[in-house]
């Protein structure tokens, strides 16, 4: 359905490197940029420029890949709407942190209805941000940290950000200062993962970085470091419901830190996000951001 122009710019948007597109592409390098120059000259904007050897995109070509996306979304839900049989089949993604512990009973509850077919992603935030370029979600469910000026969102919930420890460990309910915290050992999520970049974030706002605590441990799944904290001495921090899903582990608080992070429905295009989620959850409380 899109000129092969459009496709160029995407394959270019996303390779960053107008030799690497001419050969995914099997085009000569003039021709990827006969196909931007048109699509510039078309427009009448910038898309993509030098900075020294580096190339660069324009925010002209931050919004135009933002409409590109919304427009493929559109094209989805026609194709759905040719070979609709009465069921419904949703693609979304959630963060690992919600997609493991929070949003299970939805699907259940959505999967009780033997004509709802579900493609459920469990991911980290930039894995999921991409499939959403790649117009392979509906719809994603992402904690913490995203570039509100690249993707049409809005919110879905707020939750307080908090230490995590076993109930045995001596910061268990607790309100301790940022120097003891650094003397422990912290279990934290991947790079790329939406805690991770919340807690960098409140660290940094302090003038500190993860590399202050006594040892890092870096893991990618969140069972893993609750079963770790039950059974070690060490801490996390995560979302406080997190730590209502088990007996053995509780809430702490540091001094210097209030963290509270975002849960937000991430989208490409708006009247099909929301028509999405709308099936997914039912009738939910959410709040416009």
């Amino acid at each position: 359905m899109f000129d092969t122009r459009i496709h160029t710019f995407l394959t270019l948007y996303k390779q960053m490197n107008y030799r690497k597109t001419a050969e995914l592409l099997r085009m000569t390098q003039p021709g990827v940029t006969q196909h931007i120059q048109h699509l510039e000259k078309t427009y009448g904007i910038k898309l993509f420029h030098y900075q020294g050897r580096t190339l660069s995109r324009t925010p002209e070509a931050e919004i135009f890949k933002r409409h590109l996306d919304s427009m493929m979304a559109e094209e989805r839900a026609m194709r759905s709407e040719f070979t609709k049989d009465g069921s419904i089949l949703l693609n979304i993604g959630a963060t690992k942190t919600i997609g493991e512990f929070l949003l299970v009973p939805d699907v259940k509850r959505f999967l009780s209805d033997s004509s709802h077919n579900l493609n459920f992603v469990i991911d980290n935030t930039n894995a999921l941000l991409q499939k959403l370029e790649n117009n392979e979600l509906d719809f994603a469910v992402i904690e913490g940290i995203i570039d509100k000026s690249r993707y049409r969102y809005h919110l879905y919930k707020k939750e307080r950000f908090v230490g995590i420890c076993s109930r045995t460990h001596r910061f268990a309910g607790k309100t301790v200062p940022l120097e003891e915290v650094f003397r422990q050992t912290l279990l934290v999520r991947e790079k790329g993962s939406g805690t991770r970049s919340l807690l960098e974030q409140a660290i940094t706002n302090q003038g500190y970085s993860l590399r202050c605590f006594a040892r890092t441990v870096s893991l990618n799944n969140f069972s893993v470091i609750m079963d770790l904290l039950a059974n070690d001495d060490a801490i996390t921090f995560a979302y406080q419901p997190i730590a209502q899903q088990r007996r053995d582990l509780t809430t702490f608080d540091v001094q210097e830190l209030h963290m509270e992070g975002e849960f937000n429905f991430v989208y490409c295009n708006e009247s099909i996000g929301k028509e999405r989620i709308a099936q997914f959850f039912g009738s939910i409380e959410t709040n416009k951001a």
